[in-house]
């Protein structure tokens, strides 16, 4: 997938009441400072002028969230009924999330399920960033659930790494929420800006979120 610029937003479907995007990576979904030349807002402001909703503070009503570094599948309500509809099957997990991600290191095992209560942290400096349950500063911590799958190995930058299907099945489904779980299993770094600890060294790079409606 090429870089995001204001001309090249994916459709991936689209009707009366909603449109789903293909989100480029690192491209923010709004942002409030003028320096931020490209965001998910300004791409569909662009290409869909006559979708923007002036009731709305950004022009648009975002189902759900996806991090600045995440490409992928984002659903996006073009009237309220629709965004009250989605935000429905949200918070009655009729939604299923699926995450493609590079770790470092050849992972053994083909499959895993990882439990461990995400919080967020309230250190100073690491206010945007997630952590698990025992860390110093970790607020709020909540159980969560993810299935682990391992779909290939392979290499990065002469690095092994391994291509890896993450699918919550509780509890935080932001993808950072992902790469905190994924911390205690040390598998080595490869990026990952918004886990706790990654200042010396990272776990997990979310590569790509997909979406289902159930």
């Amino acid at each position: 997938m090429e870089p995001g610029s204001m001309e090249n937003l994916s459709i991936v479907y689209r009707s009366r009441d909603f449109l789903v995007v293909n989100k480029h990576w690192d491209v923010r979904i709004d942002s409030k400072t003028w320096r931020e030349t490209l965001t998910l807002q300004k791409q569909l402001r662009h290409r869909f002028p006559e979708l923007a909703d002036p009731d709305t503070y950004y022009g648009f009503r975002f189902c759900h969230q996806l991090d600045f570094s995440t490409s992928g599948a984002l659903c996006v309500a073009l009237n309220k009924a629709a965004a009250g509809s989605a935000y429905k099957c949200f918070k009655e997990r009729q939604v299923t999330k699926a995450y493609l991600a590079l770790v470092r290191g050849h992972v053994q095992e083909s499959r895993m399920t990882i439990s461990y209560a995400i919080g967020r942290n309230n250190t100073e400096g690491r206010a945007h960033t997630m952590c698990i349950e025992g860390t110093h500063g970790c607020e709020n911590p909540k159980p969560s659930l993810t299935e682990l799958v391992v779909l290939e190995h392979g290499l990065y930058a002469g690095d092994p790494v391994s291509k890896v299907l993450l699918q919550p099945l509780t509890g935080m489904f932001r993808s950072r929420g992902q790469e905190a779980a994924l911390a205690p299993h040390c598998l080595p770094t490869l990026s990952c800006p918004l886990c706790d600890g990654c200042l010396a060294s990272a776990f997990l790079f979310i590569v790509h979120c997909s979406i289902c409606v159930t």
